[in-house]
């Protein structure tokens, strides 16, 4: 079946004359095969790329998210046991240059990633990545 016939087909079905049947897509010439198991695999090397960092950069910031927390709770938790005092200023100077670094780490990430020759794709890739992670 060829789109000409699906269209007139579909026409049909829109008058009420026959019911619609929509047929699959491999049977339209030049059509691709939608239903994929595996989507990812048919874009190209750059968008695995970039999806592969941006899924390692989410899992691993979630990572070091949760031993940060971990370590501030423990640190708070002893604090409060007597067994030392924090300075407040110093604790949010650290992390201010934890950010610092992150945006800097992110930005090296983006310019490398926009760098290969897609870099559409591998953009894409890498916003795809961090959805997924």
């Amino acid at each position: 079946m060829n789109e000409e016939q699906y269209m007139q087909m579909k026409q049909q079905a829109q008058t009420g004359n026959e019911a619609f049947y929509r047929p699959p897509l491999d049977n339209i010439e030049g059509a691709t095969n939608v239903d994929h198991p595996i989507p990812y695999l048919e874009m190209g090397s750059s968008f695995l790329i970039g999806l592969a960092v941006g899924f390692f950069i989410k899992k691993s910031f979630k990572i070091v998210l949760f031993i940060l927390g971990l370590g501030l709770i423990v640190m708070f938790i002893m604090e409060s046991k007597g067994a030392f005092t924090i300075d407040d200023k110093i604790v949010e100077q650290g992390v201010a240059q934890g950010t610092d670094l992150f945006k800097e780490f992110v930005n090296f990430i983006k310019n490398r990633i926009t760098s290969f020759k897609t870099g559409v794709g591998a953009l894409a890739g890498f916003v795809v990545g961090l959805k997924l992670g």
